[in-house]
């Protein structure tokens, strides 16, 4: 586990979980939360810089306020960005949360981004910081918020514990998996695709695998991603949830554009099929263009695409659907054939920036 510098002490090892007294979801922040979240803040902020980009703030609150109504208790949620190259994100007792500028670069859409408040959410939401604290030091819960509330060393020493549970994500799996599980429910509820969720957890894999120096910040103490892949693909898939990770990774956007003379439809801002520059063959790219952005996408097989032939009239049909027939074509245009080809090219570049993945599962 890497140690940040800033922890002035060193963390018990996990300890095995023991039984804590049951405890009543409530609906407002906990004396223990707050008193934790102040300590907590005032070390984070101390040692790394807070952004102060009204741009990169509007995004990062939308998603919370988005996600909030959805939580169990009503808890004081805010964000900060904080300039650290780490991918990371994390929360504290009572709501507060912090992403990292680096989490912010490796995010390719406001779904994968979604996906990482989501959990950091269900964190603060289920209080697992101080769950985890409690199994750390062997104590109840109750235990722990009396050693919260008194003075001396103790106390020190259990605000330094909850920094060091929340930066570093150092969970214990069930931890994990309930806020995996509850922040996939949260994006459902409140209008995100989750395939975000997946993505990001394939890309962070993908990262580990082929940079040996890669520094995974909310990665290095998830070592089970491909696990947390498998349950993102069931998840969708029991909940009849299309996997259609182009929305989530920014991929195969369809344009019309001049290019060379001539207009081009374009994916992933290559052309893909060219023709003249007049009216008639832009509105056919046009509509061409739309099509594809509804029906194309990064799980759809070769065989799904392809021209039919009927005498000498041909028909472009991509995933059983009908987008374009021979007869359409103004004069100029490029053949189906080559409509076909174009796809297959750009549909293989885009699979070859996101290589981990399993398409057909």
């Amino acid at each position: 586990m890497m140690i940040l510098p800033f922890f002035a002490a060193g963390v018990a090892d996990a300890a095995p979980v023991l039984p804590s007294e049951p405890e009543e979801i409530s609906n407002d922040v906990t004396p223990q939360e707050r008193k934790l979240a102040k300590k907590s803040i005032e070390t984070i902020e101390s040692h790394w810089a807070v952004v102060k980009n009204p741009i990169l703030q509007a995004r990062v609150e939308t998603i919370v306020r988005r996600l909030e109504p959805f939580m169990s208790r009503r808890l004081d949620f805010e964000v900060r960005i904080v300039e650290q190259k780490m991918i990371n994100a994390f929360s504290l007792p009572g709501g507060m949360m912090y992403v990292c500028t680096g989490m912010l670069d490796f995010v390719k859409t406001d779904l994968e981004l979604a996906g990482v408040i989501a959990h950091e959410m269900v964190h603060a939401d289920r209080k697992h910081v101080i769950t985890q604290i409690a199994r750390n030091n062997r104590m109840t819960l109750l235990g722990l918020a009396a050693l919260i509330a008194s003075r001396g060393q103790a106390p020190a020493m259990v605000m330094t514990q909850a920094v060091q549970v929340a930066v570093m994500g150092a969970y214990s799996i069930d931890i994990e998996k309930e806020a995996d599980a509850f922040g996939v429910d949260v994006l459902v509820k409140a209008g995100y695709n989750p395939v975000g969720v997946l993505t990001l957890q394939e890309r962070l894999d993908e990262e580990n695998l082929t940079r040996p120096y890669f520094d995974p910040g909310i990665a290095q103490t998830h070592p089970d991603t491909k696990a947390r892949i498998a349950a993102a693909v069931k998840y969708m898939k029991d909940n009849q949830i299309p996997v259609k990770r182009k929305y989530a990774l920014g991929a195969l956007r369809t344009d019309v554009t001049p290019v060379s003379g001539d207009l081009a439809l374009t994916i992933g801002g290559e052309p893909i099929w060219r023709g003249n520059d007049d009216e008639p063959t832009r509105k056919l790219l046009e509509r061409v263009a739309a099509s594809l952005w509804d029906t194309l996408q990064l799980e759809t097989a070769p065989y799904d695409i392809f021209v039919r032939d009927a005498g000498a009239a041909s028909t472009f049909l991509l995933e059983g659907k009908r987008i374009v027939t021979s007869a359409e074509l103004p004069p100029g245009l490029r053949p189906l054939r080559a409509l076909r080809e174009g796809i297959l090219s750009a549909l293989t570049a885009a699979r070859r920036a996101h290589p981990i993945a399993n398409y057909y599962q």
